[in-house]
């Protein structure tokens, strides 16, 4: 099996409308061939919680990702060295664990790795049976994310699942692209907004209601606010006044 990196592709040099772009990608790496017999002895899938009790920590490591328990031989994960999962070998504290999974469980000694259980299988796949497949029901994108935060390498992916993934990723970029261009287009085409007497009258007189602070103006607005609020405040007082109320009903 041979040792993986979460390095990044170049696209910028890719063509939908040329495969002939896409040729190099898909020979970089050869097909890997399934070991079979060996699925089950690389990763298993835990069902019932009693099932955790026949764990054996010391040779298996116990992963939970979105709900969903596996264990994996620690032998099987030393082969994958520069992975997410790979990782967790060395780690020797709570301080390093944290940096590699989301939370860690003392007492059952499960890494917990809060990302989707659906988008797992494929890694899952990967490091049982040495072949990385593209989901039918999986988005192509969704799945590149997975590949990066897993620290798996899309070379190793089937050729025919490698070039749907480029091609979409691809597509989605050239549509990116073309948005912005338009968004330019359309700012430098927009005309200028005319300073009109009406706008400037507008935007002082809205100074003057909100900011007293913006000259003599706002500030004879703000003391006359304050006085018609006073006044309104005495008079309120006064009318409860017993006196008041009696020569009122008279």
């Amino acid at each position: 099996m041979p040792i993986i990196s979460n390095a990044n592709h170049d696209f910028s040099n890719l063509s939908v409308s040329d495969d002939s772009s896409l040729d190099h990608i898909f020979t970089e790496i050869p097909e890997t061939e399934t070991i079979k017999g060996v699925y089950y002895q690389r990763a298993q899938f835990i069902r019932r919680t009693e099932d955790l009790l026949s764990v054996d920590h010391g040779l298996q490591a116990l992963i939970n990702v979105g709900g969903n328990r596996y264990t994996f031989p620690w032998s099987t994960l030393e082969q994958f060295p520069l992975t997410r999962l790979g990782r967790l070998r060395p780690c020797s504290s709570p301080e390093e664990i944290a940096c590699v999974c989301d939370d860690y469980d003392e007492a059952r000694r499960e890494f917990f790795f809060d990302r989707s259980p659906s988008a797992f299988r494929v890694i899952l796949n990967f490091l049982a049976a040495g072949k990385l497949r593209l989901l039918r029901e999986m988005c192509a994108l969704s799945l590149h994310e997975e590949l990066n935060y897993w620290g798996v390498e899309m070379a190793y992916m089937e050729r025919c699942c490698k070039r749907k993934m480029y091609t979409r990723i691809e597509e989605v970029a050239e549509l990116e692209r073309r948005e912005e261009d338009r968004r330019q287009r359309n700012m430098q085409l927009r005309p200028p907004d005319e300073e009109t007497r009406y706008r400037k009258f507008m935007s002082h007189l809205r100074d003057m209601v909100e900011n007293p602070q913006s000259g003599l103006p706002g500030k004879m607005f703000a003391c006359l606010s304050v006085l018609m609020v006073a006044v309104t405040v005495i008079s309120l007082c006064i009318s409860t006044m017993p006196d008041l109320r009696e020569e009122e009903n008279r």
